[in-house]
C-alpha cells in the first residue's frame, strides 16, 4: 500500500480502526464522491461526511484533495496494470496473450466502472508531473498492448505495416470506451463484451497466415 502522501507512519490513540482498513475506505469514499461530484465540484468535506468524521482528521492521511486525487488514481492506475500484466503472462504466443490481455482489460473494466470513470475523467486534474509518475515515463499500461504487438510483429503474426503503438492506443482507446456504456444487468456480460473486442481487434491487426492458422484451431 502506498503511504498516503507525506504522512508519517503514526498512529492517534484515539483511531477506533487500523489505520490501513480506514485508508482503504477513504480512497473507497473518495472515489465515490470525485464520480458523483467531479474533482473540481467536490471537496474534503464532503469526503469527511460521507466517512463520518471531521475534515481535520483527513489531514492525518493526506496534505491536500490533490494528493488524494493522486492516490486514488494512482491506485485505480496500479490495480488496473496488475490485471493486464497478469493475463499477459497465459500460455500462449503474442497474439493469445494479447487477446488474454484485451479480455482482462474489459472485463476490469466492466466490473470497476465508477474508479475507470474517475481514472479517465479526472487524470488530467492533475500536474504532468504528476501524472507521468502515475502513468510512468514509458506508460506502462499502455505498454502491456504495444510489447505484445511488437511480439507478434516479429513473429510474422501482425502486420508489419501497423505501428505498434497506435495499435495499441486504438485497442485501448476502444476498449476504455466501454465504461461509458456498459450497464450491469444488461443484454451484455463482461465476458461476452471482452471476447468480442479481443477477436475484433485480433482480426484488425493480424496477418492472414495468423487468423488462418488461428480459425483451423
Amino acid at each position: 500500500m502506498r503511504q498516503p502522501a507525506g504522512r508519517s507512519a503514526r498512529r492517534s490513540g484515539g483511531e477506533r480502526k487500523p489505520r490501513e482498513e480506514r485508508w482503504a475506505e477513504l480512497i473507497e469514499v473518495a472515489t465515490q464522491v470525485f464520480y458523483e461530484k467531479g474533482y473540481d465540484g467536490a471537496s474534503l468535506q464532503d469526503i469527511a461526511d460521507r466517512l463520518g468524521m471531521l475534515k481535520g482528521s483527513l489531514y492525518y492521511y493526506i496534505q491536500s484533495k490533490e494528493d488524494l486525487l493522486f492516490d486514488v488514481i494512482s491506485a485505480v492506475h496500479k490495480e488496473g496494470l496488475a490485471v493486464v500484466r497478469s493475463r499477459s503472462e497465459v500460455p500462449g504466443g503474442p497474439l493469445e496473450r494479447l487477446e488474454s490481455v484485451i479480455r482482462g482489460h474489459v472485463e476490469h473494466t466492466c466490473r470497476n466502472l465508477v474508479p475507470t470513470a474517475v481514472f479517465l475523467h479526472e487524470l488530467s486534474a492533475l500536474p504532468v508531473g504528476r501524472r507521468k509518475e502515475i502513468l510512468g515515463s514509458e506508460h506502462a499500461y499502455q505498454g502491456v498492448f504495444r510489447d505484445l504487438v511488437e511480439q507478434g510483429q516479429a513473429g510474422g503474426l501482425v502486420r508489419a505495416d501497423l505501428d505498434p503503438r497506435l495499435a495499441a492506443l486504438s485497442i485501448l482507446g476502444s476498449t476504455n470506451w466501454v465504461y461509458r456504456w456498459f450497464r450491469p444487468g444488461g443484454t451484455f456480460t463482461p465476458e461476452q463484451i471482452g471476447a468480442e473486442m479481443a477477436e475484433m481487434a485480433i482480426r484488425g491487426i493480424a496477418t492472414e497466415e495468423a487468423l488462418q492458422a488461428r480459425a483451423s484451431r
